[in-house]
Parts: structure tokens; sequence; C-alpha cells
């Protein structure tokens, strides 16, 4: 019967060791193609070079755009593309990309956020960032 409790013992063991690498695995992304608002918090990690993606949510209808708050652009470049529109409706909503680039070894985080210009950050409505580590 001891025998038993500590094959129980050593499994729950093994299983709450796995368990706490993938919660740590959750928040870290590998050579990323495209992040989204899932990814929000998160790292990502970039060789020098390679790009990913970062398409978010967005209807400028409502005067709220996405902007870049803060990026060390010494190590990666982003740059806006069109919006892409969800249907051809007026007002309709979207998503608003970007493309990320890795220039250099290092690490940067991207914030972004989504506001009305005209009024500043009291009209900020939400944000978002990324960390990128970018290696060789």
């Amino acid at each position: 019967m001891r025998s038993l409790s500590l094959i129980a013992f050593a499994l729950a063991s093994a299983l709450s060791v796995s368990a706490a690498a993938d919660a740590a695995l959750a928040t870290e992304i590998s050579m990323a193609s495209s992040l989204t608002t899932t990814d929000n918090g998160k790292s990502i990690e970039l060789k020098v070079g390679a790009e990913t993606t970062l398409r978010l949510p967005a209807n400028p209808s409502t005067g709220y755009r996405w902007a870049v708050d803060a990026v060390d652009s010494k190590i990666v470049d982003i740059t806006q593309s069109e919006r892409t529109p969800t249907s051809n409706a007026p007002g309709a909503g979207g998503e608003t990309q970007w493309a990320i680039k890795a220039k250099a070894l290092g690490s940067t985080t991207i914030k972004l956020k989504r506001w009305r210009p005209w009024e500043g950050d009291k009209s900020v409505v939400e944000r978002y960032e990324v960390t990128v580590r970018v290696s060789s």
C-alpha cells in the first residue's frame, strides 16, 4: 500500500511540474507569424531580419485609432499598413495591421494605445503590448 502512495505522489508531482512548464510557455511565442489580441502581454522571439504581423480589431468610424506609443526603433521597425474592413457597409469595423521587422539584437516592448488623438491620453480605451526579443 505504501508503494502505491509513493507512485501516486510521484505522478502528481510530475503532472504539476508539467503544468507549471506549460503555463510558462503560454507567455512566450517563438517565431510568431502573426500576433493578435490574444498575444497582449506576451513575449516573442524573432531572428534578425525576420518579420511578423500584428493584427488588431479597429473601427475608425468611432474616432478611436490604434497608435504606437513606444518602441525602440533601433531594434525593430514597425510600419502600419491599411485598415482591412470586415464588410463594405458604411461604418463597418475591421482590423489594422502592422509589419514588425527585427533589425538588431536586443529586446524592446512595443506599446500601442487605442485612442482619439485630438482628445489626448484621457481618451485611451485600450492598450496593447508585446515584448520582442531579437536574436541572431
